[in-house]
């Protein structure tokens, strides 16, 4: 089956252990390519084009959603599993659950600061 044009773009950092296993996941599952994924370790271009800084998309996921409208963290991520098999069941749940974005973008800050220290990274400098 042929892809399509993708939907939505997600930048994701593809020197990131953690961050690698879940984006290999998502992909495996974008069989119609409805998912343009960019390792902003490898194109910075797509970033400014974006209006992203590298330090920015290091601290938190961004998407570009359908709308060409830029979503950041959690709302990131349930854009890009709103393109995917199976995890496109769980976003409408998520979305109607009372407090469960909230909750998520809490837990999701948490990771986000830590991120890179976990990973042994060093922070980045702008």
């Amino acid at each position: 089956m042929a892809a399509s044009k993708p939907k939505v773009t997600c930048f994701h950092d593809g020197e990131c252990p953690i961050c690698t296993i879940e984006i290999k996941a998502m992909k495996r599952l974008d069989k119609h390519g409805n998912v343009n994924w960019v390792d902003i370790t490898r194109d910075k271009t797509a970033l400014a084009q974006a209006g992203l800084t590298y330090k920015q998309a290091m601290e938190r996921l961004y998407v570009i959603d359908e709308n060409q409208q830029l979503q950041s963290g959690v709302l990131g991520f349930l854009t890009v599993w709103k393109q995917l098999p199976y995890y496109r069941r769980v976003v409408p749940m998520i979305e109607n659950l009372p407090l469960a974005v909230p909750i998520m973008e809490f837990c999701y800050r948490i990771f986000a600061r830590y991120r890179l220290p976990l990973t042994g990274k060093p922070p980045i400098k702008e």
